[in-house]
Parts: C-alpha cells; structure tokens; sequence
C-alpha cells in the first residue's frame, strides 16, 4: 500500500512466495580448495554444500500491523483488566489495526469472510492514512499550506494524506517546506541550493541530529550537508534555532494526531467513549477502584526512535481519553512496544491455522 509498486488484483500471492523460495531449495555445490606442498590452492573433486534451506508452505499472509497486535496479544498474559486493544506502526508509514464486532462491520465486509457464522470478533486492518482520510483536519483548520505542496508533489497526490503528515518517510520534508518558506521571506537571505531540492532534509537526520546534538555539532552538520553560496555564511544561532523549533513543532504535532487517530479508533469500537457534545468534558468523575488498561501494541522506527516522540503521543492519549468523557475514568490506554511484532505476530497467526502440521 502506497510503496510505488502495484500488484494486480489476480495474483496468487501464496503462488508467488513459494515459487520464490523454492528457487533456493536446490542444493547450491563448489569445489573445495585444497593445498599443494607448495601452499597453493587447487580445486579438488570433493564438493561441499552452500546452502540449503527447509522447505516452507504459506499459512498465513498478514501485513505488519496486524501482526504486531497479534504479537503483543500473544505474549502479554491474559489477565482481567487488560487486554491489547489495538495495534499501530509509526515508521515511514503508519497504520492501525483494531478488533471489531462483526455486527458492527459493514454487510458487504461481512460477506467476505470464510464463515462468518463461526467467530463474533475480526482484526481490521484499517488503513487509517488512506484517501480522504485528511477531510476532518481540513474542516479544523490543521492543514497546512506545506501540506497541501507536499501533498500535490508526491508520488501519489492525495492517496495517503494523513500519513503524510504524520509518518516518518515525509516530516524531515514537511521541515523543508517550513523552513525555506519562512527563510525566503528575508531579503537578505542566499538559501544554500541543496535545500531547495526535494527531500534534501531526511527525518533520521532530524532525529540523530537536529534534535540530540548540541549547538555547535548541529551547527557544523548543518554547513557541511547544506553550504551556503555566501562568504557571509548562512547557518546564524538564528537559523539553527528556527530549524530546531519547526522540527519539534512537526514532531509534536505527528504524535498529536496519531495520538487524536488512536483515541478515535478506540471510540469506534467502544473501548473507551468521547463526547459528543463538541467540547472536551472530562470533569468530575467516580473514582474506581480497578482500572482497565487498554494496550496499544506498537511497533516502528519513528515512534521508538524519534527523541520524545512516544512520550508525547502517550501524553496526548492520556490527555484526551481524560478529558474526552467522565466514564473514561475507569480505562487507561497505555503504548507498549512490541518488539520484532511483524515476525513473531506472523508465527503466531500460523500458528493458528487449524491444519497447521
């Protein structure tokens, strides 16, 4: 989904995987080198083998949001009050996953399961950055202008809006976009011209750089990655400051969201309520004794490694499922990392296969 490849709606993707690795199950076999008296090395009629995998069949095929609920639902002990509730990846794209009751699932999506009449519970596997996605942040105003240009000069304009401005792949150039607009607007300003290409500045390079290193490291970086025409030189403590104030906007503003998506989804299949009165109304609330945590599995290089990044969009959780209604006093949504989520969560779903050998 939106990584530049299509693949047509008639393939047999079990097919394709098998017959891919079944390339490999040959035996791959070299001559041995052996020594003469001299030392040097000659060919010899004994053979030895390269490589030899174990032959596989296809269980399950699942994508890694899915399978990063799957992981954490399995390895997290069961206990009364708490449970993974969702499941969500922030890494160069982003994505969620949710449990859902099947009466509460579209007809027409019902009609595509294998035997519906066996189960009352279905992962979903929202796609949650997909075409229209972005109406609702249009209707409040959290739309930018840098946006909407970064928008119409992707690889596919308006197909994912909300992942990107959100996910890992797009917000060093979100910081692009901001900081050469506003630097632009002084007239005295020579912007170095590698920054004025397309995705001259990378998220990593947020992330390692802009927001860890001290001022005159990121500084010195800064001259070296984008040098300026100008003997008067570009990169001012000015400069360096606003680069790392718009880089810590973006990010907060993408755990923000990601956080608001969370909480929405959560509502959606009534884990935790939210008013709809249109205002935030969490006010005087019974205290309970027990409180039930709904877990977030996640898993993703922006949300693990993107300095304050997972601090804040629990924060924002924290935030809105307090103040989104008073019956959300007895719930707490807690982010939890599940770690190599894609494999293991896909073992698990194998292993659940009925036929499973």
């Amino acid at each position: 989904m939106g990584k530049g490849f299509a693949i047509t709606t008639d393939l047999d993707l079990g097919k394709m995987l098998r017959a891919g690795y079944a390339r490999h199950l040959v035996k791959v076999e070299a001559p041995t080198n052996g020594d003469d008296e001299n030392g040097q090395k000659h060919p010899s009629n004994k053979r030895r083998r390269l490589s030899r995998l174990p032959k596989i069949r296809i269980a399950a095929i699942t994508n890694d949001t899915v399978a990063t609920f799957a992981s954490l639902a399995y390895a997290v002990k069961a206990a009364p009050n708490s449970r993974v509730a969702m499941g969500l990846i922030v890494g160069t794209g982003t994505n969620a996953t949710v449990p859902m009751k099947l009466e509460e699932l579209h007809p027409f999506k019902r009609e595509d399961l294998i035997n519906p009449g066996a189960v009352d519970t279905v992962v979903i596997n929202t796609e949650w950055t997909i075409r229209g996605t972005d109406q609702p942040l249009e209707e409040m105003g959290i739309k930018t202008l840098w946006d909407r240009i970064l928008d119409a000069n992707s690889d596919a304009p308006g197909f994912q809006p909300f992942e990107y401005m959100t996910a890992g792949r797009y917000l060093g150039e979100i910081v692009r976009l901001v900081f050469v607009d506003l630097v632009s607007k002084d007239s005295d300003a020579h912007l170095p011209p590698s920054l004025e290409v397309k995705n001259a500045i990378l998220t990593r390079f947020l992330s390692e750089s802009v927001a860890r290193a001290d001022n005159a490291t990121l500084t010195k970086e800064l001259e070296e990655k984008f040098a300026s025409l100008s003997t008067k030189g570009f990169w001012s403590p000015a400069r360096v400051k606003l680069i790392r104030d718009i880089a810590y906007a973006v990010q907060q503003r993408s755990s923000a969201l990601i956080a608001a998506a969370c909480v929405g989804l959560l509502d959606c299949v009534h884990d935790i309520r939210l008013s709809t009165s249109g205002t935030l109304n969490g006010c005087a609330a019974e205290q309970h004794s027990e409180i039930e945590e709904l877990v977030i599995a996640y898993a993703g290089g922006t949300i693990s490694q993107y300095p304050e990044w997972l601090v804040s969009c629990q924060r924002w959780i924290d935030l809105l499922v307090a103040k989104g209604s008073a019956s959300n006093s007895s719930k707490r949504v807690v982010l939890k990392e599940a770690l190599d989520g894609g494999i293991i969560g896909a073992g698990v779903l194998a292993g659940m296969m009925d036929d499973i050998v």
